[in-house]
């Protein structure tokens, strides 16, 4: 079905239309790529490669070096192929975005779409990733003890209602980031991505400086991820400081129309400032919450891409795609940077008391969590296991708490229940999304239910949860959590220093916040994860947020579909703008 059919039916009759399609291939309409040949029956041998992590800062006496003035001559495509223009990539996706404040929202509902919309100054290379390159700063320089950035902007930009972008955009866009409170909103990944951020300049129309507390090794590779980017100061002052209901960037694709529980559709900027760029006419979003409809969706070609984060493909259906798709569809098997925490509000009973944290700390099973969850994860605590900064498994199956064997965590978790005086049980109402993440609730309520804390679920939409998480309105939260690169810092300014932006639970402890101060300003990376481990360790004591497992994550695309490739975790390579379709 053509956008333009699309425009003509109503959000209910395309919703039942599009999922009783995916689930009777014969009645499907024609895809916006040629329709491959039916799925082979061939098995396909697991891949054994996984895009690499980004590898640790450099640690040269110089903390930041000068970037290349303009973005690296694109890869070719594979065989050589090259890139043509045309067609409308349909996305499978997960469920509708709360709103469209790219700053507010923090979940991949939102960025997904989005990033196709904004941009960033800087961002990671879409092939070689961990490769800061220039966005909408055509270039950058650093002073010599790496305080200050000065980003020289693209001329000739503008925002999609034609307004030029200029260095008061990335001033506001930055500081609002950066200080949402001043600006009356929220910004719970930039505040901590923007940590060390001391002020934002305006030198000229065309310039910027940006100031820094002290000289950091994250604050470039932060503002490189798919959290930081550019919004219209002149639109935001027209709706009183708020987005949520307007989209207006400077992005390749422009937003077209948006049927809730339905569809979003984008266009062709045909002004964009890349030169040739995008390759496709358009992107289509279709919103399908359930996970087995949104697989036979992607099955009968309906969708060309499956869905991003933890409700892209389970284990059981990547394996489907391995054994019964290989020759039309290419399976991907990535780190996600992304795990689920047990959060505990600590301004309530019990929660105030250590011991009943710490009873929850070692009560809880991540081997069969893991075996719940589908297998697609490696067992974790504050930081990533498979990246440069996290405890490793190794490190890990020699503390309490995470043993395979249970029963001495058991007896300890009820005698420090006991010791706090719930010899008689504890309970707590434990906030639960619906899907995703949320689908092991019931494996926690077990599981603590075996040292006398009864949970009741709590189950809410992303949204309405979201904001009860951020008003800390809850006594217990079971959530998801993407960090958007392996680095502490983003991990610790949020959840676990004193005023941190996603502190939902009020964890504060003096000894963490001065161990963050000294990790962040630490350029020596020796030196640096030390400390960053005896932080981590120090959370598990105190019974700080409790990890269950980091994920691995799937995403499977038609061969059709190309260059494309996942990045490193969720927040890594959203944008689309060089994704094109064979023909």
């Amino acid at each position: 079905m053509r956008l333009s059919s699309l425009h003509r039916l109503s959000g209910a009759v395309l919703a039942l239309a599009f999922l009783a399609g995916a689930c009777a291939p014969a009645a499907a309409p024609a895809p916006s790529a040629p329709t491959p040949a039916a799925p082979a029956a061939t098995a396909a041998p697991r891949p054994t490669a996984v895009p690499t992590a980004p590898s640790a800062p450099a640690t040269a006496a110089s903390p930041t070096p000068r970037p290349p003035t303009s973005a690296p001559a694109p890869v070719p495509a594979a065989g050589g192929a090259q890139p043509t223009s045309g067609g409308i990539l349909n996305v499978a996706h997960f469920e509708d975005p709360p709103n469209y404040d790219i700053a507010e929202q923090t979940s991949v509902s939102s960025l997904a779409p989005l990033r196709n919309v904004y941009d960033g100054l800087v961002k990671y290379h879409y092939k070689n990733h961990g490769e800061v390159v220039p966005e909408l700063a055509e270039s950058w320089e650093v002073n010599g003890d790496g305080t200050v950035y000065t980003f020289r902007l693209r001329k000739g930009v503008t925002w999609h209602d034609g307004k030029p972008f200029t260095s008061e955009d990335v001033v506001y866009s930055l500081s609002r980031m950066a200080r949402p409170q001043e600006f009356k909103t929220i910004s719970p990944r930039g505040e901590a991505l923007l940590a060390a951020m001391s002020k934002a300049e305006a030198v000229d129309a065309s310039t910027v400086r940006v100031t820094l507390k002290f000289s950091s090794a994250s604050f470039l590779r932060g503002m490189a991820t798919d959290n930081i980017l550019m919004m219209p100061k002149h639109t935001l002052l027209a709706n009183n400081g708020d987005m949520k209901r307007v989209v207006n960037g400077t992005g390749p694709f422009t937003w077209a129309r948006h049927d809730r529980d339905v569809s979003i559709q984008m266009k062709k900027n045909p002004n964009y400032w890349d030169k040739g760029l995008p390759y496709m006419d358009g992107l289509t979003f279709f919103i399908i919450r359930d996970d087995n409809t949104r697989f036979a969706a992607f099955r009968a070609g309906r969708v060309r891409i499956t869905t991003i984060a933890s409700r892209a493909l389970s284990p059981t259906q990547a394996d489907t795609v391995r054994t019964e798709m290989a020759s039309t569809v290419t399976l991907a098997e990535h780190p996600a940077l992304a795990r689920t925490v047990f959060f505990m509000n600590m301004t309530r009973d019990p929660w105030k008391d250590v011991r009943v944290r710490q009873a929850v700390q070692l009560a809880l099973d991540r081997q069969n969590m893991l075996k719940a969850g589908g297998g697609g994860g490696v067992i974790g605590a504050a930081l990533n296991p498979q990246g440069v900064w996290g405890l490793t498994p190794d490190d890990l199956i020699k503390l309490p708490g995470y043993r395979p064997d249970k029963t001495q965590d058991i007896a300890a978790a009820k005698k420090l229940l006991a010791d706090a005086g719930y010899g008689k049980g504890a309970k707590t109402v434990m906030l639960n999304r619906i899907g995703g993440s949320g689908r092991l609730g019931p494996v926690i309520k077990q599981q603590l239910a075996e040292v006398g804390i009864d949970v009741q679920l709590d189950l809410q939409e992303q949204g309405p949860a979201f904001d009860r998480l951020n008003n800390k309105t809850f006594d217990s939260a079971w959530w998801g959590l993407a960090e958007p690169m392996d680095d502490p810092d983003p991990t610790f300014a949020a959840l676990y220093v004193t005023d941190g932006s996603r502190n939902f639970g009020s964890f504060s402890d003096k000894q963490i916040d001065a161990m963050y101060d000294q990790q962040t300003r630490t350029l020596d990376i020796a030196k640096r994860k030390e400390i960053v481990r005896n932080m981590q360790l120090r959370i598990i004591e105190l019974g700080g947020y409790i990890v269950s497992y980091w994920d691995l994550y799937y995403r499977a695309w038609w061969k059709e579909v190309r260059d494309y490739e996942p990045g490193n975790g969720l927040y890594d390579n959203l944008k689309m703008d060089k994704v094109w379709i064979s023909r």
